[in-house]
């Protein structure tokens, strides 16, 4: 072992390297194990459609609004309104648009 000499540059830089390696690693399997458990709307797939109508939600467009927007009648927004809230484990609109914005699913308005 060492006695107590000063730490040469090249052992600082040796060091350094890996110390910055190893705080990568550790950081990116913490990221692959923690990420989803911390955030499981991450992993959420919307569809396009869906993203879509989410988007005007966050708006505060209406499901008739929205259908004239889209071309698409209420009764098929209420459809998709479902669909994310579902899939997002929301209780309402609100929520919903909340949980996709955090999980980057969709842009702040």
């Amino acid at each position: 072992g060492r006695r107590g000499d000063p730490l040469t540059p090249a052992e600082i830089n040796m060091l350094t390297l890996q110390t910055n390696w190893l705080a990568n690693l550790s950081h990116s399997l913490m990221s692959r194990f923690m990420v989803p458990k911390l955030s499981p709307e991450a992993r959420v797939a919307l569809t396009a459609r869906e993203r879509e109508v989410l988007c005007w939600t966050a708006e505060g467009k209406t499901a008739c609004e929205i259908g004239q927007i889209l071309s698409i009648s209420e009764r098929t927004v209420n459809f998709h309104v479902n669909n994310i809230l579902e899939k997002l484990g929301a209780t309402n609109k609100v929520q919903a648009v909340v949980k996709a914005i955090s999980a980057g699913l969709i842009e702040t308005p």
